[in-house]
């Protein structure tokens, strides 16, 4: 059974019950500008239509139909339309375990490197996975999906040739694990900046520039993108958007739907629906 939530701006967010750990989008004739943001799982992205200015550091990338964008999870970036013309695109968003089931063998744990990874030109790669996302929207086929999906995750390993690699603990300063941990444990909670700076016994300007370098979001924007992961997770477990705006923080209901919206595209209703 297909789960589909409603259009919202001509963006659409679907699971499909057949494929755990894949989640999809589909954009048709959009200008929606996404904030600076993150996602949990691997974020595969299949331009099909316009121009997407695409930033996640130094250069921006321009990508342009035909052109397959991947991120890790965790990876800040920003993507907006290039120009006046509407996109189309399709995303999956595959969460790190279906990513090693379908390309590692059993037992192996080294994921390849697909932090920042940009393929240009692979036309049948970029057809069977578009195929792939069309058949989990229509639900003909979840078998063929699941395979045309799983064959093109691993052909996307083959241009990293690299192992997975992550910021392990210690790579960052000692401070900025500090306050990402602290965040991470109390997403829900109002902090204020002072809070941190006492933590870590530093000034206030430098923790954030510090912050920010390591992380490519500030202390404030880290705890909002934390906030909007956990209200995803509780509308998928049905929890009502006002219960789940208190439960992460948020100040209302309105406060969490425009924010929500704003990173996602969808409202958080439209993104309940269906689930």
């Amino acid at each position: 059974m297909v789960r589909m939530k409603q259009d919202a701006g001509r963006i659409r967010i679907w699971r499909n019950d057949a494929l755990a750990g894949v989640e999809l989008l589909r954009a048709s004739g959009t200008q929606h500008h996404f904030p600076k943001h993150f996602h949990e799982a691997y974020s595969i992205h299949l331009h099909e239509r316009g121009t997407m200015a695409f930033q996640y550091g130094q250069p921006q990338v321009a990508l342009k139909p035909g052109n397959i964008n991947i991120l890790a999870p965790g990876v800040v970036h920003m993507c907006l339309p290039a120009d006046e013309q509407a996109l189309n695109y399709r995303c999956l968003f595959v969460s790190p375990a279906f990513l090693q089931y379908a390309v590692l063998d059993p037992g192996a744990t080294r994921l390849p490197l697909f932090e920042r990874l940009l393929c240009l030109g692979d036309l049948e790669l970029f057809q069977s996975l578009g195929n792939a996302h069309r058949y989990l929207e229509t639900d003909d086929d979840a078998f063929e999906a699941e395979t045309l999906l799983t064959s093109g995750l691993a052909a996307l390993a083959t241009y990293s040739g690299q192992p997975h690699a992550r910021i392990e603990a210690g790579s960052e300063p000692r401070h900025v694990t500090t306050i990402r941990e602290f965040l991470d444990a109390n997403y829900d909670r109002r902090i204020a900046l002072a809070d941190l700076a006492r933590l870590v016994r530093l000034n206030p300007v430098y923790l954030v520039r510090s912050f920010r370098s390591s992380v490519g979001l500030p202390p404030h924007a880290y705890q909002r993108q934390l906030r909007l992961s956990r209200a995803r997770q509780l509308l998928r477990l049905g929890t009502p958007p006002a219960e789940v705006a208190e439960m992460v923080g948020f100040a209302d209901q309105s406060h969490l739907s425009r924010l929500f919206k704003q990173t996602t595209g969808v409202t958080p209703a439209d993104y309940a629906k269906g689930l």
